[in-house]
């Protein structure tokens, strides 16, 4: 009986003590997708080009910000992006066809879900940008009078 007892008695015990034990928590490292925003490592020096300027860092929180304001619940769709290209715009050939804007361009897919949560199909955008500001969105992945310098 003594021997029943002390089994018991250890069974007990280590039943109570490793129920007490928490989950671990998961550990979020910079790469990763935190509220639906993947988040990019932060370089410390930007890139610059003599010619286009500063390659953009934060260009992701740059463009749900931006779009927040121009899209309906733009704060709720999924954003895909694409890495910073060079590009410049010219001008049409009845301006001269000189060239409008040369800097970076990031292509970027947004999903946006309608009043019931039902996510529509993603539309392409090409955001057009100065260092790290938005000059200027464009709807799909090719215009007449824009030229992408990175393939």
């Amino acid at each position: 009986m003594n021997k029943k007892l002390k089994i018991i008695t250890l069974s007990t015990l280590v039943a109570i003590f490793s129920g007490c034990v928490p989950a671990p928590r998961p550990q979020i490292s910079l790469g990763e997708i935190v509220g639906g925003v993947k988040k990019e490592p932060i370089a410390t020096q930007p890139v610059v080009d003599k010619e286009y300027g500063a390659k953009p860092i934060n260009y992701t929180n740059s463009i749900r910000a931006y779009f927040s304001t121009k899209i309906a619940r733009g704060n709720l769709s999924i954003y895909k992006y694409g890495k910073p290209k060079r590009a410049y715009k010219r001008k049409g050939f009845a301006y001269g066809g000189d060239i409008a804007w040369k800097g970076w361009l990031v292509e970027t897919s947004i999903a946006t879900p309608t009043r019931t949560g039902r996510l529509l199909t993603p539309k392409p955008y090409m955001v057009l940008f100065s260092g790290e500001q938005i000059v200027e969105h464009i709807l799909g992945y090719s215009h007449k009078l824009l030229v992408k310098v990175d393939k």
